[in-house]
């Protein structure tokens, strides 16, 4: 909390921030989209962050980790709506948290943001795992994702605390 009694931040204010890197989260989740359908189109597409053999997205993007975080075919079967894309699931939750703290009294978002960042951010240690131990590679894009997860965490904890 700074000397106004406002929420910590890193940039602007806390709601500011918080809104400013869902929209980073969007942009990430376009950009891996893009990789995804442009790698299934062309198997010779080669995305800028693919950077050598132990360094490209679009090998991690195009896994079966990809889809449903790997395990939701399993649970729901190949055509539920939760085995869609990982960047799909991401836009929607970032769009939300968007849209949360645009119309929702802040009190209420700020506890809704807080436990939803906990659990992107255990789904995000679950892809680190298989990124870095199953898949033993290094995704730009995914990495990024993880940070704005981590910064989203973190500033909403201090959001949460704030009004709690």
């Amino acid at each position: 909390m700074d000397s106004h009694g406002e929420p910590a931040y890193i940039l602007w204010s806390n709601l500011t921030d918080i809104v400013f890197f869902n929209v980073l989260g969007v942009v990430t989740c376009l950009y891996a989209l893009h990789v995804e359908v442009n790698k299934e189109r062309d198997p010779s597409y080669r995305a800028a962050c693919d950077l050598s053999e132990h360094m490209s997205c679009s090998r991690v993007l195009t896994s079966k980790y990809s889809q449903g975080f790997g395990v939701m075919h399993l649970l729901f079967g190949e055509n539920h709506m939760l085995n869609s894309r990982n960047c799909n699931i991401g836009l929607v939750i970032y769009i939300i948290n968007i849209l949360l703290c645009v119309f929702l009294p802040s009190p209420m978002a700020a506890t809704i943001l807080y436990y939803g960042s906990i659990v992107s951010v255990l789904g995000c240690v679950y892809l680190a795992f298989i990124l870095f131990v199953v898949l033993k590679d290094v995704c730009i894009v995914c990495m990024s994702m993880y940070g704005i997860n981590a910064v989203l965490l973190y500033l909403t904890y201090k959001m949460h605390s704030f009004y709690n």
